[in-house]
C-alpha cells in the first residue's frame, strides 16, 4: 500500500551553544536528515521537534533570539541539513518544550523559520501547546502535566506577542544557581504564587478567547480545547512535597519517574476521544525515558515517548546501554488513512 505521509518525531536534543555533551546531538542530527529524510525521495515527509530542541529558558525576546541564532551557528551541519530538509520539501514541525518555550514568542518562532527556510517560511511550524494531525497523532512535550514545569498560560505570549512568560517553580530555582538557598527559596516562592495566579486566568473570558484561536489552528473545536486545558493544573499544596521528593531522590542518585506511559497522556487522549477527535497515536517526551506501550483507558491510542539524545538518558532503554543509539518515533499514513510505526531507534555506526 502506498503512503500518504511520514512523520519522524524526536526530542530533547537541549541543543546549546556549547557541543560539550558526549553524544554530541547537534553532530548526530545532521547526519540522521542526510541519511534518513533526505535520502527519502516520497514526498509527504514531516519531521517533528517534541520539544527541548534548544536551550533557551529564562531568556528575554532578545536574548532568545540571540541565543538561537549562536546555537545554529555553532551547529553549521544540522544547519544546512534542516535547511536542505525544507528546501527539499519537507516539513518541520517544532513544538515547546520547558527548555526552549521562548520559541512560541511570534519573533523567536519567525526568526527560526527565516533561518531554517528563508524562501518558504511556512515550511517551518512552531507550536507553543501541542500539534494536531487528525485522525493520527498528536504531540506535546509533556511538561505542562508536571506541575513543576508548567505553564499555564502558554498561549498568551504567542497569540498576542507579548513578553508575559514566567518562569515555572523550577525553572525559577535554576535561574538563580548563585544565590543562597534562601534566595533561591524566595524565588520559588513567587514563581509558585505566578502559576497559582495564571491557573485562575486560564479559566477567564479573555484566555478562552485565545483558546478559542487555537483551536482553529488545531483543526479541534473550541470545547475540546478548554477541557485540554483544564486537564492539569498547578497547586502549591501538591507542587512543592514533588518537589522536595524529588530532590532529596536526585541526590541519592534515584529517580521516582514511571516506565509506564503516564496518567496524564491517557486523560488527553480519552478527551479527544470523547469530543471525536481520537487519534492513532499519541507521542510526548520531557522525561527523557524512551518508551511505546498501550495507553489504559483507551485502547485506539497507542503511546509513544521519544526519550533524548542527550546524555541525560533515563529508562531501560536501548540508548541506556549503547549511547550511539539514538530514540525516535515514525508514524507512516497511507492512502487510505491507516497508519503504522512506533518507536525506532537509529544509530549512526549503522549501515
Amino acid at each position: 500500500m502506498s503512503r500518504a505521509a511520514r512523520w519522524r518525531l524526536l526530542s530533547d536534543l537541549h541543543l546549546n551553544v556549547s557541543d560539550d555533551d558526549p553524544r554530541h546531538p547537534g553532530r548526530v542530527l545532521a547526519e540522521f536528515l542526510r541519511r534518513e529524510v533526505l535520502a527519502d525521495s516520497d514526498p509527504g515527509q514531516h519531521v517533528v521537534f517534541v520539544g527541548d530542541t534548544f536551550e533557551l529558558v529564562g531568556l528575554a525576546e532578545e536574548e532568545s533570539v540571540a541565543r538561537l541564532e549562536s546555537i545554529l551557528a555553532r551547529y553549521p551541519d544540522a544547519h544546512r541539513a534542516l535547511a536542505a530538509c525544507a528546501a527539499r520539501g519537507v516539513q518541520l514541525h517544532f513544538v515547546c518544550g520547558n527548555h526552549d518555550v521562548e520559541l512560541a514568542r511570534p519573533s523567536v518562532a519567525a526568526r527560526l523559520s527565516a533561518l531554517l527556510s528563508p524562501a518558504e517560511p511556512a515550511r517551518v511550524q512552531v507550536y507553543p501547546w501541542f500539534l494536531h494531525v487528525p485522525r493520527v497523532l498528536v504531540a506535546e512535550h509533556g511538561h505542562q502535566h508536571h506541575a513543576l514545569h508548567r505553564l499555564p498560560e502558554v498561549l498568551r505570549s504567542a497569540v498576542n506577542g507579548t513578553d508575559e512568560l514566567h518562569l515555572p517553580p523550577l525553572a525559577a530555582w535554576h535561574a538563580h544557581p548563585s544565590g543562597s538557598r534562601l534566595s533561591r527559596a524566595g524565588a520559588v516562592a513567587r514563581a509558585c504564587l505566578a502559576s497559582e495566579r495564571a491557573e485562575r486566568r486560564v479559566r477567564d473570558v479573555a484566555y478562552g478567547e485565545l483558546l478559542q484561536a487555537e483551536s482553529l489552528r488545531l483543526e479541534l473545536d473550541g470545547l475540546a480545547v478548554r477541557d485540554l486545558a483544564r486537564l492539569s493544573r498547578f497547586r502549591t499544596v501538591s507542587a512543592l512535597p514533588v518537589a522536595a521528593t524529588r530532590m532529596v531522590l536526585a541526590a541519592a542518585g534515584r529517580s521516582i519517574a514511571s516506565e509506564e506511559a503516564p496518567a496524564a497522556a491517557g486523560r488527553f487522549a480519552r478527551t479527544l476521544e470523547t469530543h471525536g477527535y481520537g487519534v492513532a497515536w499519541y507521542v510526548s517526551a520531557h522525561t527523557h525515558r524512551a518508551l511505546e506501550s498501550a495507553l489504559e483507558g483507551c485502547p485506539a491510542t497507542r503511546y509513544i515517548n521519544t526519550g533524548t539524545w542527550s546524555s541525560d538518558v533515563r529508562g531501560s532503554g536501548p540508548d541506556q546501554s549503547d549511547r550511539r543509539t539514538f530514540p525516535y518515533a515514525q508514524v507512516d499514513v497511507a492512502n487510505d488513512g491507516t497508519t503504522s510505526g512506533g518507536l525506532r531507534y537509529w544509530s549512526p555506526d549503522s549501515s
